[in-house]
């Protein structure tokens, strides 16, 4: 996997986005990790200053979405005002909050009494209910590791899930929820789009990565095997990926582009 901020690979990326129709191009970006620091509070990192202001001018010449396995109404929180798209609960609420049926809201409340239950006196463990999906979180003790696997023996007794790993957390899904890779690919046909560009920290993310080229440029941030065929080194890392992106669009640029192919 490359160093997508290499000077020798930075021309893959002007490729992707620089001259032609920058309309046609999704940039996507998790939330938790990529456009904000890991934190081991559960309610997550705001972004830094200088990354808001960098998002904000990458919107204003992209499409962009931001794709997380938060709840759309805690997503928007963070990002609301600065993207167009948000998207929560790993592609469940796509674009704005959605209804939860009653039958899935029961079928997760159960899954939390018996998690709770099995799991009553394990240090550290927390349980965030997104009322259609539940993430579970293990490491806010020294003891993560034995917490993380009370907490997997304890989720792979449950029926009708499926589950995703993540960063100390374990996702508690219903079996037949959309994944983010099915919400890339649903926002770039809504959007009459050909690509994305798709940046992302964690095993949720690899459903988008596991699209591949043509359609998702993927782009893993941070340490680990991946599917996605780039990599930014730290979370840091992003602002310039964002600056990148930023210049590339900038007006002053595309229309010297466009003279010079006029003449």
């Amino acid at each position: 996997m490359k160093d997508l901020l290499h000077p020798r690979h930075r021309s893959a990326l002007a490729r992707f986005v620089g001259e032609g129709a920058p309309e046609k191009v999704l940039l996507a970006f998790d939330y938790d990790g990529v456009l904000a620091p890991l934190v081991k509070d559960p309610a997550g990192a705001t972004m830094r200053e200088a990354t808001r202001a960098l998002l904000a001018r990458v919107a204003e010449r992209y499409p962009v979405a931001v794709v997380s396995g938060r709840a759309w109404r805690d997503t928007n929180r963070f990002v609301g005002g600065l993207v167009p798209h948000v998207v929560g609960n790993h592609g469940f609420e796509l674009g704005h909050p959605v209804p939860v049926p009653p039958a899935v809201l029961r079928k997760v409340r159960g899954w939390r009494r018996q998690l709770e239950s099995t799991l009553a006196g394990v240090p550290g463990v927390h349980f965030e209910d997104k009322r259609s999906t539940l993430a579970v979180h293990y490491g806010l003790s020294r003891a993560w590791k034995s917490s993380g696997r009370a907490v997997y023996e304890a989720a792979n007794q449950l029926q009708g899930t499926r589950l995703i790993p993540g960063k100390k957390v374990l996702n508690v899904l219903p079996h037949d929820f959309p994944s983010k890779g099915d919400a890339v690919r649903a926002l770039v046909a809504r959007l009459g789009l050909e690509s994305a560009l798709y940046a992302g920290d964690d095993v949720t993310d690899e459903d988008v990565f596991a699209v591949g080229p043509p359609l998702v440029f993927g782009v893993h941030v941070g340490k680990g095997p991946t599917l996605a065929e780039w990599r930014l080194r730290r979370q840091e890392d992003v602002d310039e990926l964002l600056r990148v992106l930023a210049e590339a669009r900038e007006p002053q640029r595309v229309a010297a582009h466009a003279g010079g192919r006029r003449r």
